[in-house]
């Protein structure tokens, strides 16, 4: 049974908060993580055909080329613009259970997701284009830019802002917390990180039977099948630590507001 905080936690704290939130919710969360691994997926798959077509290597720099395009562009923006959706029906189911809500059905989690996906599609675009800017300048302003502008994606489907809202509510609450959240960041990347290093294993033993007719293309189909599988235990990982973090932070803005207020009093 989750229970969401009541008082900051330490940085540990925020990262079990995580852990927890992410068990309690995995449950609720599967078949939406199942529908984004699969677009994911398809796409993965859909290049991996396209590149066997048009004589491309899947892997190198060769298959890089495939991204100019225009109709591998395309589903990759499509695939892109979905998974936003998906991201935001993952948040959304989370932030119920975590509020103590009535729990979200997969149907209208989803459905949360797609009506809010213009102005998620609008604010990430935003977002983009400012850390793009900064990574272009001196990239320093870019890695900034995107640990303070990272919980936007929370603010919009957990509080129902609005794009330039979303934006404006992950900077206040990152203010003064840049470096505290990207410690838990890096902790929580870590984490998911030796998962898909596990996850990468199994398909590369699995790829290997794929070895013997040397074909690279089957090797290639094998990990995407893989990989839509693995999806399904990652893709809830992010929200959940995005929410976690975005709760500890609320928390303590709010604790300082007060503590302002109660040292303004006479």
């Amino acid at each position: 049974m989750y229970a969401r905080p009541t008082a900051p936690l330490p940085i540990g704290g925020v990262v079990d908060d995580a852990i927890k939130l992410y068990r309690a919710s995995f449950q609720r969360c599967w078949p939406i993580a199942l529908l984004g691994a699969v677009v994911m997926g398809a796409f993965g798959i859909f290049l991996t055909f396209y590149l066997r077509t048009v004589g491309l290597s899947p892997v190198g720099l060769a298959a890089l080329q495939v991204y100019r395009q225009p109709p591998v562009v395309a589903l990759y923006l499509l695939q892109m613009v979905l998974s936003l959706a998906f991201y935001g029906a993952l948040i959304a189911s989370q932030n119920a259970l975590a509020s103590g809500e009535v729990p979200l059905g997969t149907a209208e989690a989803i459905g949360m997701g797609f009506t809010r996906l213009g102005r998620a599609v609008m604010a990430a675009i935003l977002c983009w284009v400012v850390i793009t800017v900064g990574l272009v300048l001196l990239i320093i302003p870019g890695i900034y830019f995107a640990v303070v502008l990272c919980l936007w994606l929370v603010a919009l489907y957990a509080d129902d802002a609005g794009a330039m809202e979303s934006l404006k509510v992950s900077r206040e609450l990152m203010r003064g917390y840049w470096w505290r959240t990207t410690t838990i960041l890096t902790v929580a990347f870590v984490i998911i990180l030796v998962f898909s290093m596990v996850v990468t294993f199994v398909a590369g033993a699995l790829a290997a039977i794929a070895v013997v007719s040397h074909d690279v293309g089957s090797i290639q189909l094998t990990i995407q099948v893989v990989s839509i599988a693995a999806n399904v235990f990652i893709l809830p990982m992010v929200p959940a630590v995005l929410l976690a973090i975005y709760d500890d932070l609320k928390l303590r803005r709010e604790g300082g507001d007060l503590a302002a207020r109660v040292g303004a009093l006479p």
